[in-house]
């Protein structure tokens, strides 16, 4: 779960029992999601100075040890919806700043930005029929 407290929490679904919590965001956690294979989790926030955007924060997590691997960094404002590719070598996002960046989850690496909208983004979708263009 993504919570305003600034967290990412892991919580086993049968028992409700809490398994990790993922710290170090600066502002809210907007998205949560996890990896195909299970290992991984993205999240996504910003970070806010004097009152002013000024930078979205992305970071991929293992999902075992809750240890932070990459930080992903591109956005100029809010990041709002995370996805990873059906194959799990690709996470786009979608922020306030009116693009979707296309990160290699590998290397953290930016593939594309996708920009055209007038304002800003809410959501952001993977074809589910492979890692294709």
């Amino acid at each position: 779960s993504a919570s305003f407290d600034k967290t990412v929490k892991v919580w086993n679904s049968a028992t409700g029992e809490l398994i990790l919590t993922l710290k170090g965001h600066s502002w809210i956690v907007t998205s949560v999601v996890w990896s195909p294979d299970g290992t991984k989790l993205a999240s996504g926030s910003g970070r806010v100075d004097h009152g002013d955007w000024c930078a979205g924060e992305v970071f991929i997590w293992d999902s075992a040890s809750g240890a932070k691997l990459t930080q992903l960094e591109g956005h100029s404002s809010l990041v709002t919806s995370l996805v990873w590719s059906p194959e799990g070598s690709k996470l786009a996002s979608a922020s306030y700043d009116k693009t979707a960046i296309v990160w290699d989850s590998i290397s953290g690496e930016q593939m594309a930005t996708l920009k055209g909208h007038t304002g800003p983004l809410r959501g952001v979708a993977w074809m589910q029929k492979g890692d294709s263009d």
